[in-house]
């Protein structure tokens, strides 16, 4: 797992009240086909991105 998606991973965690050490353990053990994980961390990335502009949109 790169830096970038546990860092994203981490702060979802943290926004949401889930453990990130547990979720990026979860993360690591699902074992993700080659090219799967890759699509994962596109969509996270995606949701993290809507989450701060729905964010900005609040203020």
């Amino acid at each position: 797992m790169d830096q970038e998606l546990e860092a994203k991973l981490r702060e979802l965690a943290a926004e949401n009240g889930i453990d990130p050490d547990e979720l990026i353990s979860l993360a690591e053990q699902a074992g993700l086909p080659d090219g799967l994980d890759q699509v994962v961390e596109s969509v996270l990335g995606d949701v993290a991105t809507y989450a701060r502009a729905l964010d900005k949109l609040k203020e």
